[in-house]
């Protein structure tokens, strides 16, 4: 599950490699934002599960594991120049498989957002964030 984070740079025109790194990394410390709200919100269960019968430990669904799982990601060479607010599993890992569950609900479970609300609270300052670090030139003229 995610949320993309994107800034329209096409109002700029052509821009230099180090305005848009610049840029870039004014866009990530939004998604640190978001991302930071987003653990706040997010739900922490409180029970541990006893070992199987077999003696092998619980290992699904630790408290705190779909906290951990929220990440900012950078796309390198991305064409787009977003960065991506992820929560749950990631590649080969299955931690914090029920994400998208827990956000939007099941039949099971009553939802319980954390991604969505943290970036509408957090989206309302994006266009601060982006123009409140003065000049992304650097002093090239």
């Amino acid at each position: 599950m995610s949320c993309k984070i994107t800034y329209d740079f096409k109002d700029l025109g052509v821009i230099e490699e180090r305005i848009e790194k610049n840029l870039m990394d004014r866009l990530e410390a939004a998604g640190e934002l978001i991302a930071t709200r987003a653990r706040q919100l997010c739900p922490v269960g409180t029970t541990r599960r006893p070992p199987y019968k077999n003696g092998q430990p619980w290992t699904a669904r630790e408290p705190g594991t779909l906290r951990g799982s929220i990440r900012v990601t950078r796309l390198k060479g991305d064409p787009n120049l977003d960065v991506r607010v992820y929560a749950g599993a990631r590649g080969k890992t299955n931690e914090g498989y029920y994400a998208h569950m827990v956000e939007y609900g099941s039949i099971h479970n009553e939802k319980k957002s954390f991604l969505r609300p943290a970036a509408k609270e957090i989206g309302k300052n994006i266009e601060t964030i982006m123009t409140s670090g003065g000049d992304v030139t650097g002093g090239m003229e």
